[in-house]
């Protein structure tokens, strides 16, 4: 029988469109690492909806975004915080909003200049987005300037790791 992977919750901040604690307006996820995946569980808003109670694609895009990004900097191993260079998203099914969710994202490749990684966004156990992106490392310089604006709260280990990058 194998065991549970521990969860492992990632920094988040105030005003993020995903991950703001005090954005009225947005999604206010946490994501956590389990394993060796960066995963979310949520429920969308209704004021996330694009038609007909489903989730607008744009969102659904920027989940996997940033949930992939999230992969590239945990398990890229540079101590540094990537951006997306290159985003490609396959939508399967509807997610309807105001249903539980689940994303899981993994790094692929770290190949120095650009990292590689997937996701899915499930619903009900069923695939209803796929995504694939390319990530490039921030400098040491512009981590360091991310860094103020996160909350670590729930994961010291994280606070240690950043604090240990050359900036």
């Amino acid at each position: 029988m194998e065991a549970k992977a521990r969860k492992e919750y990632l920094p988040h901040s105030s005003g993020c469109f995903l991950c703001g604690d005090e954005n009225p307006c947005g999604a206010q996820i946490r994501f956590f690492v389990e394993g060796d995946a960066v995963r979310a569980r949520l429920r969308l808003p209704r004021h996330m909806n694009g038609y007909l109670n489903t989730a607008h694609g744009g969102v659904l895009a920027g989940l996997l975004d940033e949930t992939m990004g999230w992969a590239a900097t945990v398990f890229g191993g540079k101590h540094v915080f990537y951006v997306t260079g290159e985003l490609t998203v396959k939508y399967i099914a509807p997610v309807p909003v105001e249903a539980e969710i689940e994303i899981s994202c993994r790094l692929v490749k770290d190949a120095g200049r650009i990292a590689f990684s997937e996701g899915e966004l499930w619903h009900q156990g069923k695939v209803c987005l796929k995504a694939k992106g390319k990530f490039i490392p921030l400098s040491d310089e512009d981590t360091a300037g991310v860094l103020p604006y996160l909350k670590f709260d729930r994961c010291r280990k994280y606070k240690d790791l950043f604090g240990r990058a050359k900036i």
